[in-house]
């Protein structure tokens, strides 16, 4: 009797990354904001970026989103080189963010500040739009049904046609998350999406993430509340004075010495929430 074949291994391999920042670095003067950072982000995941006042964590998004150049180092998303792109450009390949402090349109509807995230999606223009062409009354149409699967999405349809103005900072910040998601994003920066909430918004928002990660939106998550960054990243980075300081899962992360060192030598950072001198970090 003949053996049977061996059964062919397939080694396990991790997803090609989607993000892929080398070198990164900037300098403002004789202070280097941003220290030569590499960073990672794959398919599906959280990825944090933490560390204490002044390590740079904004101006690395700025960096990656073109809102500030870099002195040396590389960006690529998707295979295509970001830093020779303009910042209004990211969205079309699938890459947006949000910004420190909600930016919503006060005067316009919960749906209709949603669907200004996915503008860049319909190809009408103002002359269409103002003469309601029936390409344009279809895009209008189509933005609608985007917004509301957005806001169903999140749990937000009872506030579909409340002003902007009028919500809760706990739903703006949701909303500011559902307004990048109506634009099909592949990866989404976020800077601080739980400034300002309460312990059961700061829950809420992060049951959110990572249901967006699950979905196939990778999240960049700058926060201060170190509970809520263990609990649900797949990888934490830490900056401290622009240099990288600490890379890798949480459970690492969060007993790794030098990490216990930035953050002003307390003993333990797990379960600490947002540390003192995070809550005036930019």
């Amino acid at each position: 009797m003949t053996a049977p074949a061996p059964t062919e291994t397939v080694p396990d391999t991790e997803p090609e990354p989607i993000l892929q920042v080398t070198g990164l670095t900037r300098r403002f003067g004789g202070l280097t904001a941003v220290d030569h950072v590499d960073l990672t982000v794959r398919p599906d995941t959280v990825r944090a970026v933490i560390g204490p006042n002044g390590a740079g964590k904004t101006t690395l998004l700025d960096l990656v989103t073109g809102f500030t150049k870099p002195d040396e180092g590389s960006v690529t998303f998707l295979g295509h080189d970001v830093l020779r792109m303009p910042p209004h450009r990211l969205p079309g390949v699938g890459l947006m963010r949000s910004f420190q402090s909600a930016r919503l349109v006060p005067r316009l509807s919960v749906r209709e500040n949603v669907m200004l995230g996915a503008h860049h999606l319909t190809r009408s223009r103002f002359l269409a739009d103002g003469l309601r062409l029936p390409r344009a009354r279809r895009e209008q149409r189509a933005l609608e049904e985007r917004a509301d699967a957005v806001l169903e999405f999140l749990d937000l349809r009872r506030f579909a046609d409340t002003a902007g103005s009028d919500l809760p900072t706990g739903v703006q910040r949701l909303l500011e998350v559902g307004r990048a998601l109506a634009g099909a994003p592949r990866l989404l920066l976020l800077d601080e999406p739980a400034a300002g909430l309460d312990g059961t918004e700061t829950r809420e928002l992060a049951a959110v993430l990572r249901a967006v990660a699950r979905s196939g939106t990778a999240i960049v998550l700058i926060e201060h509340d170190v509970e809520m960054v263990m609990s649900i990243s797949d990888d934490v980075l830490v900056l401290d004075a622009g240099a990288v300081v600490a890379d890798g899962p949480p459970a690492v992360v969060r007993t790794d010495p030098a990490v216990l060192a930035a953050y002003l030598g307390q003993p333990d950072i797990d379960g600490a929430g947002t540390h003192p001198d995070e809550r005036e970090n930019r």
